[in-house]
Formats: structure tokens, C-alpha cells, sequence
């Protein structure tokens, strides 16, 4: 293999990386578009009905009638909307960080392919006598893949920790929620106890 022949080869090389660069970059840009129609779309309807909710509030005559307000259900569309926009934000990140894994992955792997390929090359064309330098080429090669496999199972560690994480969230505002309706049902039921 001449010159050319490895200058081809490391052509074809980096244009492989960067169609996956762009192809990752359209599945960003794909999923932050997402999360913008989910953000806007649950935007809008809690507004909306915030704004009732805001009217009803002020139109409450006295402490109980306020309390009534939160026993009839009006504050659960609330907490199942959030729920409901936290679900599906998850999703849409979870989706992400799959996808992305997946083309980062394969992306690797033909990289590593491609590398050895060219180191190959290189070693079957280096010239007599250069047998130390082209060792210390490969062993240096794959000592960097190595690293880049450790950064891999790193990235898939920190996707999962997200995503356990995010889960956490959802359950433990689930589990707020539930405290504030007892709470509430307890003072609302007592404050009638009384009279």
C-alpha cells in the first residue's frame, strides 16, 4: 500500500465519522423537538387551566369552601398532569440516550475497525528496520481503545443512572402528592368534626 492508498484509507475514515457525527446530530436535534412540543402542549393546558382554578380559588367565600375545592379533585388534574409530563419526558429522553448509545456504539466499533485496518496497513508497508516503532504504534492503539471501551461502559453507566434517577423523581413526587391529599382530607375532616 502506497501513500495514496493510506491517504484514501484515512479519508474514508473521517468521512465514516463524520456521517455519524451528523446522523447523531439529527437525532438530537429530533428529540429536542420533542421535548419542545411535550413542554409547550403542557405548558398551554396548565395554563388554561390554571387560569379557572385561580377563579374558582378567589371565589371561595370562606376557608371550607377553599377545602372542598381541594377534596373534589380540582388539585389532582394538577399533580396527574406533572406525572403525566414527567412520563413522557422520560420516555423521550430515555429513547434518546438508547439511540444515541446505540449509533455512539456502532460508531466505535467501525472506528476501531477502520483504525485497525489502517495501522495494519501501515505495518505490512513500513519499511525495514522499523519494527520498534511500528509496535509501539499498535500497542499504543490498543491501549487507546481500550480507554475508549472503559468510556463506553462509563456512558452506559451514567445512562442508567439517569434514568434511575429520573424514576426516583416520578415516585417520589408521586408520593407527595399523596401525603398533601391526606393532609388535607385529615384538616378538612376534623375542621367539619367540630361544628
Amino acid at each position: 500500500m502506497n501513500y495514496e492508498q493510506m491517504a484514501s484509507k484515512l479519508n474514508e475514515f473521517n468521512a465514516k465519522n463524520i456521517q455519524s457525527l451528523i446522523a447523531l446530530t439529527e437525532k438530537s436535534v429530533e428529540r429536542s423537538h420533542k421535548l419542545s412540543e411535550i413542554n409547550f402542549e403542557t405548558t398551554k393546558s396548565i395554563l388554561n387551566e390554571v387560569n379557572g382554578t385561580v377563579a374558582n380559588v378567589m371565589s371561595a367565600k370562606d376557608p371550607q369552601a377553599l377545602m372542598a375545592m381541594t377534596q373534589d379533585g380540582s388539585l389532582d388534574q394538577f399533580a396527574g398532569k406533572l406525572l403525566a409530563h414527567q412520563q413522557a419526558v422520560s420516555k423521550v429522553v430515555r429513547e434518546a440516550g438508547e439511540e444515541i448509545a446505540n449509533m455512539t456504539e456502532v460508531g466505535v466499533e467501525q472506528i476501531k475497525v477502520s483504525l485497525k485496518d489502517w495501522m495494519d496497513a501501515l505495518a505490512a508497508n513500513a519499511p525495514a528496520g522499523s519494527d520498534a516503532i511500528v509496535s509501539a504504534m499498535k500497542t499504543s492503539l490498543e491501549s487507546t481503545l481500550q480507554g475508549v471501551g472503559q468510556i463506553q461502559a462509563a456512558a452506559k453507566e451514567v445512562a442508567s443512572n439517569v434514568e434511575q434517577t429520573t424514576e426516583q423523581a416520578v415516585k417520589a413526587f408521586q408520593g407527595q402528592v399523596a401525603t398533601a391529599k391526606k393532609t388535607v382530607a385529615t384538616k378538612t375532616t376534623r375542621a367539619t368534626a367540630r361544628k
